[in-house]
C-alpha cells in the first residue's frame, strides 16, 4: 500500500512538474512573440510582405517614392514567383499593376549584395518575357519600374533616389524602352517626402510612423487587432523568424568552436582539442578563456 501511495505521489509531482514547465514555455513563448513583434520594421522584408496585404499601403509607398499621388493600382501579387525554363526563376516580393496598365516591383533589400545592379537587371528582364503573351507586339509591353528599398546607399553615390534610366550615350537623349530601376536609399533622411518615408520604414513603433495609412496598418499587426486569417499569417511570420533566428544563433555558436579550435591547435593543447568534442561545460570554460 505504502509502495501504490509512493508511486502516486511520483506521478503528481511529476504531472505538477511537467504541467508547470509547459506554462513556462507558453509564457516564455509570448513574451518571445511579444519582443520580436515589436521589433519588427518595415525594413523587415517577411514583415513588409504582410502590410502590404493592405493594398493602399502600397499605394503610397509607390505614390510618394514616384511623386505621383494620383497613381491607383488595379491589383498587387505578393510573393508572385516568376518560373524560368531556361534559368534561373524569381520570387517577386511585390509585383502590381496600376490603372493605365504600368508594371511595378517592389524590393526590400537590407543586404548590398541583394541589390547589385545585375539583379535589378534580371528582374526587369523576366518581368517582361511574363508580360508580353505569344503573338503579341513588342509595342504592347508595358512601362516597369523594378523598385529596390535599400537599408544602405548601395550605389555609393549619397543619393536619396537613384533613377537609372537607358539614354543614347551621345546625344544624352533618353532610349525610351519604358524600363525604369530605381533605389530609394532610406539610409539618407531629409527632411522632405522620401525622408519622411525612409524613417517611417526604419520605425518600430507606430506611433513615430508619420504616414497616416502606414501607422495605421503597422499598429493593428503589432497590436493583434487581425481577423481569423490575419491572425494565422502572423504566426507564420513570427515562426519564420523564430526559424531565422535559431539558424543564426547555430552559425554564431559554430563560428565560435571554430575559433577555439583554431586558437588551441595555435597553442599545441591537443588535450583541451579531445575534450571539447563531448564535454560542453568545458567548452564554454575555454570560451570564456579566450574571450569567444
Amino acid at each position: 500500500m505504502k509502495k501504490t501511495n509512493s508511486t502516486n505521489a511520483k506521478a503528481k509531482k511529476s504531472g505538477r512538474l511537467e504541467a508547470n514547465s509547459k506554462r513556462t514555455r507558453r509564457k516564455m513563448d509570448a513574451l518571445e512573440k511579444k519582443k520580436i513583434i515589436a521589433s519588427l520594421t518595415l525594413m523587415d522584408d517577411l514583415f513588409m510582405q504582410v502590410v502590404l496585404e493592405e493594398q493602399a499601403c502600397t499605394e503610397y509607398i509607390l505614390q510618394t517614392i514616384l511623386d505621383k499621388s494620383s497613381l491607383k493600382l488595379k491589383e498587387q501579387r505578393l510573393q508572385k514567383r516568376l518560373p524560368n525554363l531556361h534559368g534561373r526563376a524569381l520570387v517577386l516580393d511585390c509585383l502590381c499593376t496600376d490603372e493605365k496598365g504600368l508594371l511595378y516591383n517592389i524590393e526590400v533589400q537590407n543586404s548590398s549584395a541583394g541589390a547589385i545592379p545585375k539583379r535589378a537587371r534580371y528582374h526587369a528582364a523576366l518581368m517582361d518575357t511574363h508580360t508580353l503573351k505569344k503573338g503579341e507586339k513588342f509595342s504592347k509591353l508595358p512601362e516597369s519600374y523594378v523598385i529596390f528599398i535599400t537599408d544602405k546607399d548601395v550605389l555609393g553615390e549619397g543619393e536619396q533616389l537613384y533613377q537609372i534610366e537607358r539614354v543614347i550615350r551621345k546625344s544624352g537623349s533618353l532610349f525610351r524602352d519604358g524600363s525604369h530601376i530605381l533605389y530609394f536609399n532610406t539610409a539618407r533622411q531629409d527632411d522632405n517626402a522620401l525622408g519622411k518615408l525612409a524613417k517611417d520604414f526604419k520605425e518600430a513603433n507606430p506611433k513615430e510612423i508619420q504616414s497616416e495609412v502606414l501607422s495605421h496598418r503597422v499598429a493593428s499587426l503589432k497590436k493583434g487587432k487581425l481577423d481569423r486569417e490575419g491572425e494565422k499569417k502572423m504566426n507564420v511570420l513570427l515562426e519564420k523568424y523564430r526559424k531565422k533566428a535559431v539558424e543564426e544563433g547555430m552559425e554564431r555558436g559554430e563560428n565560435r568552436l571554430a575559433l577555439l579550435i583554431g586558437r588551441l591547435l595555435e597553442a599545441g593543447r591537443m588535450d583541451d582539442l579531445k575534450r571539447v568534442s563531448y564535454d560542453e561545460v568545458y567548452r564554454e570554460k575555454l570560451l570564456k578563456e579566450f574571450g569567444l
